[in-house]
């Protein structure tokens, strides 16, 4: 098993690029995996991706000039309690996320039978496409 260190994006107020330890799969494909970074997340810290996850990557250089391997897509979802919900956070942040009446309601019942038991969504739409 090889384990590499690759970067995720967070948002903490701007969008960073975190270390991460993933697990080579094949080629561009990793499955990240347990992190001391993504034991504890912070509700204002919002990962697009969570251990579990089969990433694919890509080079990218960062703008301080040094390059690393970065989460390019989404192969697998991994088995996170409330990955749906923080997928809907990410997505709706970026302004990736159509935010209709449909999506509410889908988090508003993830919500409801979230194994956590202690989010809170509260999703306000001011008109519906």
């Amino acid at each position: 098993m090889t384990i590499q260190k690759i970067y995720i994006r967070l948002i903490d107020g701007t969008v960073t690029w975190v270390p991460v330890n993933a697990k080579l799969i094949n080629n561009d494909q990793f499955e990240i995996i347990e992190n001391p970074e993504l034991t504890d997340i912070d509700t204002n810290e919002l990962y697009e991706f969570l251990p579990g996850d089969i990433v694919q990557l890509e080079n990218h250089v960062f703008q301080n000039g040094t390059s690393g391997k970065v989460t390019k897509k989404l192969i697998s979802k991994g088995h996170w309690t409330d990955r749906n919900y923080m997928d809907f956070k990410f997505k709706a942040t970026l302004g990736l996320l159509k935010i209709d009446k449909k999506n509410s309601s889908d988090i508003s019942e993830r919500n409801r039978t979230s194994k956590k038991g202690n989010i809170n969504c509260t999703i306000f739409l001011s008109s519906y496409n």
